[in-house]
């Protein structure tokens, strides 16, 4: 895979009128729990010195256990308490501020946190579970987010619901796979046989039992050829002409890994 340069012009636009916004009081990046620092952008948070929290989403696809940073959170939405650890994690980190106000008389405070993060991460998902209503356009793909929105969680928190933007060359090989199988770049952008090539070899090196158990394989130790017949034969992606129809079995294997289908995965491990 050749060097990506994932910036096309709306997104220059897109960064250009995220750094027009005021007011902030702190940042908030949302991250990928199956690849923590391959799916973070610190190019998206440099320009407003303010604090910071990170929050690694979708936890529930991912083999993290605890976040090992102090303002690095690790959740799900499927875990209804993360939104109370999120909250008193926003109200710690600005603690200092909320006393000063308080100490002036401004007896509700309110603050504006910018949420930030690379298309696909759960940015809106993660306002929908904090507000516990649907606010905002929610799709497994990169690119649902258009504009910045301005939402109310409570009586002392807005934020600002901000477009995915990838602003980071990607020069390994495995980071721009990595980040086709968390959903942050669009399949199309790479060879997807490449992408589920590294999938394979990631798990039968790291998961293999979890390879094994989803696509009932007889050992994982099969080159990725083999892989491909095996799963093919199983699943019955064949032609009219009763050939195996690799196309189908690509694209099956892609969502496969991408949904989480083959198991709990830490893409960093």
């Amino acid at each position: 895979m050749s060097s990506i340069n994932w910036f096309p012009g709306h997104m220059a636009k897109t960064l250009r009128d995220l750094r027009g916004i005021k007011n902030i009081d702190l940042i908030l990046e949302v991250v990928d729990a199956r690849a923590i620092h391959t799916s973070s952008n610190p190019a998206l948070t440099i320009d407003w010195n303010k604090p910071k929290i990170t929050i690694a989403f979708k936890a529930d696809l991912a083999d993290v256990k605890k976040a090992n940073e102090p303002n690095l959170l690790v959740g799900s939405i499927k875990d209804k308490g993360f939104k109370s650890i999120i909250i008193k994690k926003i109200n710690d980190v600005l603690g200092d501020k909320i006393t000063k106000l308080k100490s002036k008389g401004l007896v509700s405070p309110q603050f504006h946190i910018l949420i930030v993060g690379l298309p696909n991460v759960g940015k809106s998902s993660l306002i929908n579970f904090l507000t516990s209503n649907k606010r905002t356009n929610v799709e497994n793909r990169p690119g649902v987010t258009r504009t910045a929105q301005l939402i109310k969680i409570n009586e002392n928190i807005f934020m600002y619901d901000t477009p995915g933007v990838l602003v980071k060359k990607i020069d390994r090989d495995q980071d721009g796979y990595v980040l086709a199988l968390i959903g942050t770049i669009k399949k199309e952008v790479l060879p997807l046989n490449e992408i589920v090539h590294y999938a394979f070899s990631f798990y039968a090196q790291n998961y293999a039992s979890s390879l094994s158990k989803r696509f009932n394989l007889s050992s994982t130790a099969i080159s990725y050829e083999d892989f491909l017949t095996q799963v093919g034969t199983s699943f019955h992606f064949v032609t009219k002409n009763n050939k195996l129809d690799n196309e189908k079995i690509i694209n099956f294997l892609y969502t496969e890994f991408t949904n989480g289908k083959v198991g709990r995965v830490n893409y960093e491990k």
